[in-house]
């Protein structure tokens, strides 16, 4: 690799010789978040894609991104701790983590070089149609644009595999010259090689996030329990307290429990309209609503016609 790339990789960067004095990662400089999402704003700076080395001297506390990340480890070594697993970069190997995954990093020393790659989400969409057939990468990118998909990451050992060393130094070159025109052909092959050289895959995990494990719990328990659900009873066989709960669910589904609770309600009322004789009444008391005057405003509001009305079309529509 040129001489000045290498050099302008190994430098002491200023945060380094801060954290050398004895300071400690300034999470503003990464992120806006207080859960500590490292934003792709704050080094694209309008590009789609870059790269930067790797803090060293400190142990990177945990964070997550708001885009697809991945290590190349140029020497030494790095590990990082996502989830249960350790995971340890040896030189010449290749860490991909989407968006959705969250990761720590041990201490690495002077030697342990890891250039992290900053992968905006509209370029990995435009380069997708040439990947989507990759049995490697297309499903990984899939989980990775989906905003509810799971944490996952793929871990390549490609130290002995040349094409690709040769590859990322032909990659690395490009950004460091900023020859933008060539850069969705040296990603979309990466995959390509990374696919052909599949036994360099050596582990691939996806690990479900809180928030995804939060919302299987919250549907579930709706979907069996919906006609007298409630926010107490949840939140004690969940182990929270119920404001805790009660910001976590609207957080995460941008809605309160009591509006998923009425959705789940409606839904369990159209299908006894469709398919059952039952009063109006009778429905209403069975998906958990004893006064049928609010039933009939809420099923009004919801679907701008009267539950007789909704049955009437729904026998006339499937006759």
């Amino acid at each position: 690799m040129d001489t000045k790339i290498i050099e302008h990789l190994t430098q002491l960067t200023d945060e380094e010789r801060d954290i050398l004095h004895g300071k400690q990662i300034k999470r503003g400089d990464y992120s806006f978040s207080d859960r500590f999402i490292v934003n792709s704003a704050k080094f694209l700076g309008g590009r789609e894609l870059d790269l930067r080395p790797h803090t060293r001297f400190i142990d990177f506390p945990d964070h997550g991104h708001d885009y697809m990340e991945f290590m190349y480890l140029y020497a030494g070594q790095i590990s990082h701790i996502i989830g249960k697993d350790t995971v340890t970069l040896e030189r010449g190997d290749i860490l991909f983590l989407n968006r959705h995954a969250r990761h720590s990093i041990k201490k690495a020393g002077q030697n342990d070089i890891g250039i992290n790659f900053i992968i905006s989400n509209p370029f990995l969409q435009a380069i997708f149609p040439q990947v989507e057939n990759n049995p490697v990468m297309s499903e990984f990118l899939t989980n990775n644009f989906d905003d509810s998909g799971e944490a996952e990451y793929l871990y390549f050992h490609t130290r002995d595999c040349f094409p690709i060393r040769n590859l990322m130094d032909n990659l690395i070159y490009a950004i460091v010259n900023r020859s933008q025109e060539i850069y969705a052909g040296l990603v979309s092959m990466l995959f390509t090689y990374l696919s052909y050289y599949r036994e360099t895959l050596v582990n691939a995990l996806r690990v479900p996030s809180p928030d995804t494990k939060l919302k299987h719990s919250v549907v579930s328990y709706l979907e069996s329990h919906f006609p007298t659900a409630t926010l107490t009873e949840l939140s004690d066989m969940l182990g929270y307290t119920q404001a805790y709960l009660s910001r976590r669910i609207h957080t995460t589904f941008g809605m309160t429990f009591q509006q998923l609770l009425q959705n789940q309600r409606l839904i369990a009322a159209e299908k006894l309209l469709r398919s059952t004789s039952l009063s109006v009444g009778e429905i209403a008391r069975t998906v958990g609503y004893e006064n049928q005057s609010y039933f009939y405003r809420i099923f009004l509001k919801q679907h701008g016609i009267s539950p007789h009305k909704f049955r009437k079309n729904s026998n006339t529509m499937f006759k």
